[in-house]
């Protein structure tokens, strides 16, 4: 009968440093988690931060210009040395001398060869519009929007025209050449 309870005696024994060991084992590995944690966190605090150079919002663009009697051109101030603006609305609020009989023309250039033309709603002397336009102007050159109503016979009296966009910063990131 000894020999029985040495047995089961050592059974336990062997049973008890076993499951120790696996708890050294779970222990280990959960020290290790833990490292392995924190080395991440300290290389994601030490990262270098990344600016995203094709980001359209980076630098927003927004300038109104009125216009006077008469005045059908506003030309807006060039772009800024090392920048390139990119022109996404045209908007206007107008009123003409007269009443405004078959068409009201816009006419918006980037300053060198590149234009977008569109009708405008009018009705009578009132004419307003939010336009999409897609249009490029580099540094230096200064956009500009031409009003024509019933092919320059009606003249605007007063309003104001819009635009807006953004800039990109040709020196953060190189701006391709605008292919003509």
């Amino acid at each position: 009968m000894t020999e029985v309870s040495k047995s089961v005696c050592s059974n336990s024994v062997a049973n008890f440093l076993s499951a120790t060991r696996r708890s050294r084992v779970a222990l280990a590995a959960l020290a290790g988690l833990v490292m392995l944690a924190s080395s991440i966190q300290r290389a994601n605090a030490a990262a270098t931060p990344v600016r995203n150079v094709d980001d359209p919002g980076r630098i927003a663009y927004e300038n109104e210009q009125g216009l006077g009697a008469g005045q059908d051109l506003v030309v807006f101030p060039k772009v800024p040395a090392g920048h390139r603006l990119v022109i996404q609305h045209v908007s206007a609020e107008l009123r003409f001398q007269s009443f405004v009989s078959s068409q009201v023309q816009v006419l918006v250039s980037g300053g060198g060869q590149a234009s977008s033309n569109f009708l405008a709603p009018f009705s009578k002397s009132l004419a307003g519009f939010d336009q999409l336009v897609q249009l490029y102007v580099d540094a230096g050159e200064a956009p500009a929007v031409q009003i024509v109503a019933d092919a320059g016979l009606t003249q605007v009296s007063s309003g104001f025209l819009t635009l807006t966009g953004y800039l990109l910063d040709c020196t953060a990131a190189p701006c391709a050449a605008i292919a003509h």
